[in-house]
């Protein structure tokens, strides 16, 4: 078993291990590239899977849904932990709330569970992103604007996907293999990004970032071992939505909190140091899944 788990998270660290060694002795700028993840890469994944002719959206409704209650019911059991500590909640809750779908999430499933999981992982960084912008938005700006949604390159490639898929439709092979091809940089290029961008860890704020380390892990696999026993789904579901609940906080919080001036140095914490605490909680994670298959 251990030389399992050493195969699942060894390339998932070993390419965020790369992008903090080339961060901390360069120091790039990583806006372009942060940007061209969002705005090519992740949807040329997103596009490439769901034009599939195996890729079948309604398989993947319990999951969303589970997907759903775990951020939702996350952000719920955050408000009353933020009133405890005195922290401003809506610095803390979405943190709790929206995780790293997309950089850690996606390489997790697919180093974990197989390239089988890869069409659970998009649907979930698919309702990941849409309560993000929408909710998400709402808390941090206190203001509630459902058309920024439709802004995002992510939902339009979703929208065009699923048209497609539904339609019958065949993408020849002329656009599908370049389409596919920069869908593949996705995954590398986001861990890579992700290691770069864990050479800013700000230490200021460390114990609230330490807190949201612990919290967001916990709650979020106990919400989503509860969560499997209520809504029916596949194994491979299953295994995709605990994984989902260990994830540590995504990198867009910290963006949207200095967006909306909402402690963003906190946020930071919170994202940087969870990120960071994987490395612990992931493996720790593994162990009990694989110790009861």
């Amino acid at each position: 078993m251990t030389e399992q788990i050493i195969a699942i998270v060894a390339p998932l660290f070993l390419i965020v291990s790369v992008g903090y060694l080339y961060g901390a002795r360069w120091r790039p700028e990583m806006g372009i590239t942060n940007r061209l993840i969002m705005d090519v890469f992740m949807p040329a994944l997103i596009f490439s899977v769901m034009i599939r002719q195996d890729f079948h959206p309604e398989q993947y409704v319990g999951l969303m849904l589970a997907g759903v209650i775990l951020m939702l019911a996350s952000g719920v059991l955050a408000w009353p932990v933020a009133k405890l500590l005195g922290l401003e909640w809506r610095s803390f809750v979405p943190p709790a709330m929206f995780k790293n779908w997309a950089n850690l999430g996606i390489p997790l499933y697919v180093f974990t569970l197989g390239d089988v999981a890869l069409g659970g992982g998009v649907m979930l960084v698919i309702v990941g992103n849409i309560l993000c912008f929408t909710i998400g938005t709402y808390i941090y700006s206190g203001k509630l604007s459902g058309l920024e949604i439709l802004k995002t390159p992510i939902i339009l490639t979703v929208i065009a996907g699923i048209l497609i898929n539904t339609s019958g439709l065949l993408v020849p092979s002329i656009l599908s293999k370049p389409i596919d091809m920069m869908g593949q940089v996705a995954i590398p290029l986001m861990l890579f990004s992700l290691g770069v961008r864990l050479t800013r860890v700000s230490w200021d704020e460390s114990w609230i970032g330490g807190v949201m380390a612990l919290f967001g892990p916990l709650v979020g696999v106990t919400l989503a071992l509860l969560i499997v026993q209520l809504i029916p789904m596949p194994k491979l579901h299953q295994d995709i939505l605990v994984l989902f609940g260990v994830l540590p906080p995504a990198v867009i919080n910290f963006m949207l909190a200095e967006q909306y001036h909402r402690e963003p140095e906190q946020v930071a914490s919170m994202v940087l140091i969870g990120n960071l605490a994987s490395i612990i909680t992931i493996p720790a994670l593994l162990i009990f899944l694989l110790s009861g298959t």
